[in-house]
């Protein structure tokens, strides 16, 4: 099929193409680490091309042009016939749209491609990088071998994925990681040094709002907030029985909100006496939503299950609640990135164990004690300043993007 796009003119901004699976605006982390990583530039010089998908309404930061392989949802492989429709992708819908993103590159003539380097987009680029001369930007947020990869796409398959993305990360004219363990990691793979880590952080508003007092938690209910697809399931299970032993010895009642388009009601665990979903909601109803619980939530595997995600990645939910400032309930092992760091702060909950009349004691404990809020608020404040300041981040990735212009 022909793909055939109008030239677009150039202005002071560097101009940027974003390619990803998804269009502007779908729910989850990523989009919201693209809002971070390119505000303060000019929307209208930043382009966008997707596998699937259109623009979503609430995608109103973005300005410029969209252009989408739309390749049906349904053939995504997924649960059935995962590697049928895996062939069929691999052999007749990538050259397409290879085609189609080499045909927009040309007519978008970016500065810069800005790679979310996962799934189909890592045989794509690998496709299109050596024919053309633009710069390449690899954003990794999860490593291209966890076992979600694995369950969808089959060992080979994702060996061969893998091998494709050390290929890219090592060619890419600069590239980002989202933990110092996942640029240590790649370091070994491929002999190539990052020192740019992107993951979701916290907005000067939102620090603002974090040196005022803290607010008095809800007098009747605790509210446990959790927003996105639920990685870690074991570990949440184990949550939801641990609260339920505890529940009737607390003086509030518990509930567990959760936010996202993943829907979970028809899970075993479900339990409606405790746990409330909302879907989709748009950013500013997520953020009233947040700021009146009690605490927020980030998870990871308490047990050795797909090491891959647990040592190198990092859950977006953890800087969603310090933007909130909800002190925060950490579950994890103790060598995820999530409770080796979250053990440098005073934040809120940690814990560790696999054990669920455990885990339900230190609940017991900790979730009526509101005597440490204003501590936790205090180490909240450190933690973001430090850790998770989205100015300062920003300027790093900024720093990558004009230099690509001055370079091109």
């Amino acid at each position: 099929m022909p793909a055939a796009f109008s030239e677009m003119t150039t202005k002071t901004d560097p101009r940027i193409l974003v390619v990803a699976e998804f269009a502007p605006g779908a729910p989850g982390g990523d989009w919201v680490n693209i809002k971070q990583h390119f505000r303060g530039l000019d929307w209208g010089q930043i382009y966008w091309w997707s596998f699937t998908g259109k623009s979503l309404a609430n995608a109103r930061e973005f300005g410029g042009r969209h252009s989408s392989c739309n390749v049906p949802s349904r053939l995504t492989p997924n649960r059935k016939w995962k590697l049928s429709k895996s062939w069929i992708i691999d052999n007749f819908v990538i050259p397409y749209a290879a085609r189609h993103l080499l045909s927009f590159i040309r007519a978008v003539q970016p500065d810069l491609v800005f790679l979310m380097a996962r799934g189909w987009m890592i045989p794509l680029a690998y496709r299109v990088m050596p024919q053309t001369a633009t710069h390449w930007h690899m954003a990794l947020y999860d490593m291209p071998d966890v076992d979600g990869m694995m369950q969808r796409l089959g060992r080979r398959r994702t060996a061969r994925f893998t091998n494709m993305a050390e290929t890219i990360y090592r060619n890419a004219s600069s590239r980002s990681v989202i933990s110092p363990a996942m640029a240590e990691e790649m370091f070994r793979r491929t002999g190539v040094e990052c020192s740019t880590f992107l993951r979701c952080s916290v907005e000067p508003e939102a620090m603002a709002r974090l040196r005022e007092p803290a607010p008095k938690p809800p007098e009747d209910v605790i509210r446990i907030g959790y927003a996105g697809v639920i990685i870690a399931e074991p570990t949440f299970v184990r949550l939801v029985k641990a609260l339920q032993a505890i529940r009737g010895q607390l003086t509030r009642r518990v509930e567990i909100h959760l936010y996202g388009s993943q829907l979970y009601g028809d899970r075993e665990w479900f339990d409606p006496e405790l746990i409330i979903e909302h879907g989709f909601v748009s950013d500013a109803e997520l953020n009233q939503h947040y700021r009146s619980g009690t605490w927020g939530l980030a998870i990871m595997h308490l047990d050795e299950i797909d090491p891959l995600y647990n040592h190198f990645s990092f859950p977006c939910k953890f800087s969603m609640s310090l933007a909130s400032g909800l002190p925060l309930i950490c579950i994890g092992n103790a060598k995820t990135p999530l409770i080796e760091l979250a053990k440098n702060y005073r934040l809120g909950i940690l814990s560790t164990d696999t054990e669920i009349d455990k885990l339900a004691e230190t609940l017991r404990q900790g979730l009526e004690d509101f005597s440490h809020f204003d501590e936790y608020r205090a180490e909240i404040l450190r933690c973001a300043e430090t850790e998770f300041n989205a100015e300062r981040n920003r300027q790093k990735i900024h720093e990558l993007l004009y230099a690509a212009q001055k370079n091109r």
